[in-house]
C-alpha cells in the first residue's frame, strides 16, 4: 500500500518537472519572447491529454503542439500582457496619490490584474480543451471566470501559494513552478468544465 502511494507520488512529480522542462526548452525555441506563450499552451494541452500518464506525454508530440500553438499561443498571452500590464501601470500611479477614494481604487486595481491572470488561465485551459473560436473562447472565458468566484479564488490562492514556495525554492522556477501552475488551475476548474460539458450535452 505504502509502496504504490510512493510510486504514485513520484509519478506525479516525474509529470510535472517534465512538463516544466519541456515548457522552458519550447520557451527557448521561440527565444522566450515568441516562445512562452506557445509553450504555456502546449503544457496545457500536453497535461489535458495524458494528465498523469508519463510515458504518453512525449517530447515528439509537444513539438508538433508547440508549431500548432505558436500563433494563437502568443496571440492569448500578448492580449493578457498587455492587460495586465495597463493595470499595473495604473495602480502604479494611484499608490501615489493619498484619499480613500484612491484606496479604493487601488484594491479594484489589485483585483482586476488578479482577474486577468485567472481569466488568462481559463483561456488556456478552455481553448486546450475545446474546439473553439477565439471570440467564443474569450467571452466562455469571462463567463467562466464569473459565474464560480471559488474557483477564482482557489486559482488565485492556489498560484500565489506555488509562487510564495518558489520564492523560498528558487530551483522549482525550472522543474516545477510552470506546470504546477497549469496543473492546479486544470484541477480548481474541473467541476466547471463538467457542468460545460453537461450544458454542451444538453444542446447537441
Amino acid at each position: 500500500m505504502v509502496g504504490k502511494a510512493l510510486e504514485t507520488l513520484f509519478i506525479k512529480i516525474w509529470v510535472i518537472v517534465k512538463l516544466n522542462l519541456f515548457f522552458w526548452l519550447f520557451s527557448c525555441c521561440g527565444l522566450l519572447i515568441a516562445g512562452i506563450g506557445p509553450a504555456l499552451k502546449t503544457v496545457n494541452e500536453l497535461f489535458i491529454r495524458h494528465e498523469f500518464d508519463y510515458k504518453e506525454i512525449t517530447l515528439k508530440e509537444g513539438w508538433s503542439l508547440f508549431k500548432q500553438n505558436f500563433n494563437r499561443g502568443n496571440l492569448l498571452f500578448y492580449a493578457a500582457i498587455v492587460v495586465i500590464l495597463l493595470l499595473a501601470y495604473n495602480l502604479f500611479l494611484s499608490v501615489q496619490i493619498q484619499g480613500l477614494a484612491f484606496l479604493m481604487i487601488d484594491f479594484l486595481l489589485v483585483f482586476a490584474m488578479i482577474y486577468g491572470i485567472v481569466t488568462y488561465q481559463y483561456t488556456l485551459l478552455l481553448d486546450s480543451y475545446y474546439e473553439i473560436g477565439l471570440k467564443n473562447l474569450l467571452k466562455l472565458a469571462f463567463i467562466s471566470t464569473l459565474s464560480n468566484f471559488t474557483n477564482l479564488l482557489k486559482i488565485a490562492i492556489g498560484i500565489s501559494l506555488i509562487l510564495f514556495v518558489t520564492w523560498n525554492f528558487k530551483g522549482l522556477i525550472l522543474f516545477g513552478t510552470v506546470s504546477m501552475i497549469q496543473i492546479w488551475s486544470f484541477t480548481a476548474t474541473k467541476s466547471w468544465r463538467q457542468t460545460i460539458d453537461q450544458r454542451l450535452e444538453l444542446h447537441a
